[in-house]
């Protein structure tokens, strides 16, 4: 009777050592989210001062950075294509697709494939990358959400912030939707921001401005990042 009981008692421990352990062993494949902003301002002293070239260098500057992860499959993505700017669907989503092509176009992979529209927002872990326009705070100009799994993204949203008006065609005084959701792609992508002054002419220079169309193609060192990932 004592050995059962002793036997009993063994088993216990061990189910309740399952239900503590088996929980926390699940806790290294759980999502990690990173959130990476786009300022409109020179600040936090981030920037090293270098001469800015007064002409577009972009296609003899090689610099790049990788962020720690990437996908390793397609990203599928959907657009949220609301807006309060007058906007029809089909601009926007034309617009965002020329962005996830001038990735396309310099790989032989397919980094991107547009899956249609949704009305879902940017910023929640559900299961589907989407791009959407929404509330975000001021100084920022679209904000890049990935959850990411040992280095594998698994999911990627991006939120265009309402704070700032918005233009399809580089008008003064709006963000370009093309030129922002060109360089956020490069996030997507596994491509980090540039902070240095003399990586202005290129797309994933850490900060934009009004009325900027230039960042809409890539230079030679956003390809060269995305090629050190993806291939040629």
């Amino acid at each position: 009777m004592a050995k059962k009981i002793v036997s009993i008692l063994m088993l216990s421990v061990i189910i309740l050592l399952s239900s503590i352990i088996l929980p926390l062993s699940t806790l290294a494949f759980l999502p990690q989210l990173t959130v990476i902003e786009w300022s409109i301002e020179l600040s936090n002293g981030k920037v090293t001062i270098y001469a800015i070239s007064s002409e577009d260098d972009s296609m003899s500057n090689p610099d790049y950075k990788l962020l720690p992860y990437h996908w390793y499959t397609t990203a599928k993505y959907y657009v949220n294509p609301s807006n309060k700017y007058g906007f029809s669907v089909s601009d926007v989503v034309n617009a965002i697709k020329a962005s996830a092509e001038a990735w396309d176009s310099q790989t032989s992979a397919q980094v991107f494939n547009y899956m249609g529209t949704t009305s879902r927002s940017a910023g929640r872990y559900d299961g589907y990358n989407v791009i959407s326009w929404g509330r975000y705070r001021a100084g920022v100009i679209a904000v890049t959400y990935i959850w990411q799994v040992g280095g594998r993204i698994v999911e990627t949203d991006t939120r265009l912030n309402t704070y700032y008006k918005w233009s399809l065609n580089g008008e003064a005084g709006k963000m370009d939707v093309q030129n922002i959701m060109t360089h956020e792609f490069g996030h997507w992508c596994g491509l980090d921001d540039l902070y240095d002054d003399k990586d202005y002419w290129l797309t994933m220079y850490g900060y934009a401005d009004f009325g900027e169309t230039y960042k809409r193609t890539l230079g030679y060192g956003d390809i060269l990042g995305l090629q050190a990932v993806y291939g040629a």
